[in-house]
């Protein structure tokens, strides 16, 4: 599959990351077609470049439980008396607006790179949720959704999981 002018965005809740694929072509020299040296230009070579547009972390997600609904670090409740339900409509109030930020910033990076096609990754857990959330134009150009989270995934195996 081409990928070539396609937008890559592989994200989890606590962290966004974008890339524009290239394909790139050039002279490899060191490559040989067994000629004199006087003659050798090198082998014509293509790849695909991943070029990094953005790279976001979402602080917010990263924060523990009892450091979102204490008064005091670690101390569940305090003066106000906050309960384990509470502390859970908290995470989730938490995940939800992350999810939201996370799809202004998709339709943000679409609208500014107008590719003919992007790709997500985002993880299976809150993968449907984040892509009700994309509107109706970011979606028509969605090629390929991968219910998955790359984040940890080297960049160079990236595209293999998109193929």
């Amino acid at each position: 599959m081409k990928f070539n002018g396609n937008i890559l965005i592989i994200a989890d809740l606590g962290q966004l990351k974008a890339y524009r694929v290239v394909e790139v072509s050039g002279i490899d020299r060191h490559g040989s077609a067994q000629v004199s040296h006087m003659q050798h230009r090198g082998t014509e070579k293509e790849s695909t470049v991943l070029e990094l547009i953005t790279d976001m972390d979402y602080i917010e997600s990263h924060q523990k439980t009892d450091e979102l609904v204490s008064d005091q670090a670690g101390r569940f409740g305090g003066r106000l008396g906050t309960s384990m339900g509470e502390a859970h409509d908290t995470v989730l109030e938490r995940d939800r607006r992350t999810l939201k930020a996370i799809s202004e910033e998709i339709k943000t990076i679409i609208e500014k790179e107008s590719p003919r096609f992007w790709h997500l990754a985002f993880p299976k857990d809150t993968h449907n949720k984040l892509v009700e959330m994309l509107s109706a134009d970011i979606k028509k150009t969605l090629k390929k959704s991968v219910p998955s989270n790359l984040t940890k995934i080297k960049k160079g195996e990236l595209l293999s999981h998109f193929e």
